[in-house]
């Protein structure tokens, strides 16, 4: 199954990522001294990483920087010695990045000349374009960083990762090399004794197990191991190995003797397992060891070291589980990403599917009149059907990138209710639905707001009440205002249905996007099931709130309370003088800018059939051409397409209006564009243009903008000054 092969291949990503950690920290362990086994590490991370240079800086006693360890690849110069005691300022946007857990990632240099200079020209120096860098901590503390230069951009988190997971191996060699430098100063019980003193502070034991033969195994513990055992200081050294052994995780007890077993055989080898500790209970413990050589009895001896890792364990299982939760979360929103395409598959095949089939009947039915008004009728029917699907897409993906509408305007409560019911009406009649209306109850019906927005909460509502209800069912929407205060009333909005309902489990998803109830009946209830979902975004983003009460075979409640400004300074006049206007544009003399053949001649032969006479550009910079070469008042108006190559509708509205023309400021120039969102209109109007129309054209409303901009154009035109 998809999900299947989702979530194992992101499982193989982090097993990739420990297989080859843990495969440089084998290498790294077969090393004679901890100087060679960092050197090991920083060889194997740096090709694994296809980086040119992987190094450790050390923070020294004055608080510079010093880079300790390098490894180069070929043909890269080494800077080990260039960089020895670098001045605290230079790294200091690093450690305050560090201190508060973060790590350094640069894709590309250039990005912090402006915000760390000193850093800059440090990398710049060094021909260093990107870098992954992560700090060492010894327990709270800072000691340092590594990192690796030029890595593929590509694979930055990657490395980020890996880096961080092998970060405490570098830190516990570096520890340990610390001990054997000791070491080599002191003679052995000198340093013995110095060495606890070091190791107490870092919370690290010592400890010597010998495995004379013919006798039990003996552990012999330094003051901080006896802490870290939690045992007293006079017990015996064969109690205290049994005390160790015993308390290993059962599961683990194999690992760690095939561990002590290694450590025979090849010298050293280390370990990490769960112990149960007498007070703390499951701790996790790093645990490694050398043969000592010096042993004078048959059998063997074991030096080694013991910490407790619990916090950086935890830390890292922490790590882990964050991974694989958001692998979920990634396979969660995939599987949502395909039950979506798969719902819009059908959904957009359906509507598509009837209108090739109708045009198949109705080039086969040329003696058939009825027949052809019929598929006409059902191409429309499906096509409108289909542009509805793509605008609920568009909106929804809209409303969740946060862009709010700034449109307002003043409109009438009314006359919005009775356009809602009456664009409803037919599907009401198809379906054999009663659908009634009620706004008696409105006291301010001339308000100002989305007039737009509030059609879509509207339609929406009602066209699941008639989708979803029975034939001779009913839907009753009523409006009634509940407060008014201080120019603000809240109206209640009501649509009850005798549907199907909704059940109790479903309605806690109502207004999930890409959900619906009824999966399995998608050819009586098709839709992308976005509308209760745009519906829920609308009303948050208005300041109200929106209720669903319904039950299984009784039907819905949907109410709605918005908070709308009224219109104090309304006089009376028409909600909407374009209503009465008729759209008369014969003998109009038009220029259309389309670059699309088929909308062109879709438009041209609107405009001809409505007596207009017609003029054609296919882009911007043909229009301009046009108008220019035009003698002054030969276009009546100009219908301009947005998106065009050469030159868009915006830069060709903007010229033909700075033309030194008389008409240049006065010719109407009407967007039609597919880009039919509140900011395309805005950048429109911003333009120059009068008036923005939506793709597809509507015939009517186009008609009648024209012939009003045409009445408009002459009124503006005689009240020029004479010249």
């Amino acid at each position: 199954m998809p999900e299947d092969r989702e979530r194992h291949s992101g499982m193989r990503s982090v097993q990739n990522l420990e297989a080859i950690i843990n495969e440089g920290l084998r290498v790294a362990l077969l090393e004679e001294t901890p100087d060679q086994s960092l050197g090991v590490l920083l060889e194997h991370l740096g090709k694994a990483l296809n980086g040119e240079r992987t190094y450790i800086f050390e923070q020294n006693r004055s608080g510079g920087d010093d880079n300790t360890y390098e490894w180069v690849a070929d043909g890269v110069e080494p800077e080990r010695e260039d960089l020895q005691n670098l001045p605290p300022e230079v790294c200091a946007s690093w450690y305050r990045n560090f201190s508060v857990g973060g790590h350094i990632v640069i894709k590309n240099v250039e990005d912090i000349r402006e915000a760390d200079p000193l850093q800059y020209e440090n990398l710049k120096r060094q021909g260093i374009h990107s870098l992954v860098v992560v700090p060492l901590y010894d327990g709270k503390r800072i000691i340092g960083f590594y990192g690796v230069d030029n890595p593929p951009v590509k694979s930055l988190e990657y490395a980020s990762n890996m880096l961080q997971t092998a970060a405490y191996f570098i830190v516990s060699s570096l520890k340990r090399r610390n001990l054997f430098r000791e070491l080599q100063k002191r003679s052995y019980l000198e340093g013995r004794q110095s060495l606890e003193d070091i190791l107490e502070g870092a919370r690290i034991g010592i400890w010597t197990i010998e495995l004379e033969e013919g006798c039990r195994p003996r552990m012999y513990a330094d003051r901080t191991m006896r802490e870290l055992l939690g045992v007293p200081d006079g017990i015996g050294p064969e109690a205290c190995y049994r005390h160790w052994f015993e308390r290993v995780e059962p599961d683990y007890v194999k690992m760690v003797r095939e561990t002590v077993q290694e450590i025979v055989k090849s010298g050293r080898a280390e370990v990490i397992y769960p112990w149960n500790h007498p007070e703390l209970g499951k701790i996790y413990v790093r645990c490694g060891g050398v043969t000592d050589k010096t042993f004078p009895k048959p059998g063997a001896c074991l030096i080694g070291y013991h910490q407790d890792i619990t916090e950086t364990m935890l830390t890292r299982k922490k790590q882990e589980q964050s991974i694989m939760e958001l692998l979920e979360r990634v396979r969660q929103a995939n599987s949502v990403k395909s039950e979506f395409l798969s719902h819009m598959s059908h959904d957009l095949r359906t509507p598509i599917n009837g209108i090739l089939g109708m045009l198949a009947i109705l080039e086969n039915s040329g003696d058939d009149p009825e027949r052809q008004r019929d598929c006409r009728k059902k191409i429309r029917v499906s096509a409108e059907h289909l542009l509805s699907l793509v605008n609920d897409v568009l909106q929804v993906s809209r409303l969740d990138s946060g862009r709010l509408s700034a449109v307002e305007k003043p409109f009438d409560l009314h006359a919005v209710l009775e356009d809602c019911v009456t664009v409803l009406s037919p599907l009401a009649e198809e379906r054999a639905v009663r659908l009634e209306l009620e706004a008696s109850g409105l006291r301010h019906g001339r308000v100002i707001g989305n007039p737009l927005h509030l059609k879509q909460i509207l339609m929406s509502v009602i066209d699941n009440a008639l989708k979803y209800n029975r034939p001779h069912g009913s839907v009753f929407v009523r409006a009634e205002e509940t407060a008014f205060h201080e120019g603000t009333a809240n109206v209640r909005f009501v649509v009850e249905d005798t549907g199907i309902g909704i059940g109790k489990e479903f309605q806690e998803h109502i207004f999930e996007p890409f959900t619906q109830e009824h999966q399995d009946a998608r050819t009586d209830y098709n839709g992308a099931g976005l509308g209760m979902s745009i519906v829920k975004k609308l009303v948050d983003q208005a300041g109200g709130t929106v209720t669903v009460d319904s039950q299984p075979g009784r039907g819905s409640v949907v109410q709605i309370l918005l908070p709308v400004r009224v219109d104090e300074t309304w006089t009376g006049r028409p909600a909407d003088e374009e209503e009465s206007e008729r759209g008369v544009v014969a003998g109009m003399r038009v220029l259309l800018v389309e670059d699309n053949q088929i909308n062109c001649e879709i438009v041209e032969y609107i405009l001809r059939e409505a007596g207009a006479e017609v003029a054609t550009a296919n882009d911007g910079k043909a229009a301009v051409e046009a108008f220019e070469a035009s003698a002054p008042g030969t276009f009546d108006c100009v219908l301009m397409d947005l998106m065009m190559p050469v030159m868009s509708g915006y830069e060709a509205a903007r010229v033909i209006r700075g033309l030194e023309r008389p008409d240049a400021g006065t010719v109407p120039i009407i967007a039609l564009s597919a880009n039919a969102f509140e900011e395309d209109i805005a950048l429109a109007k911003d333009a120059g243009m009068n008036e923005h129309l939506a793709k597809p054209v509507d015939i009517r409303r186009m008609l009648q903008v024209m012939n009003r901009l045409r009445g408009r154009q002459g009124l503006e035109a005689r009240d020029e000054p004479a010249t």
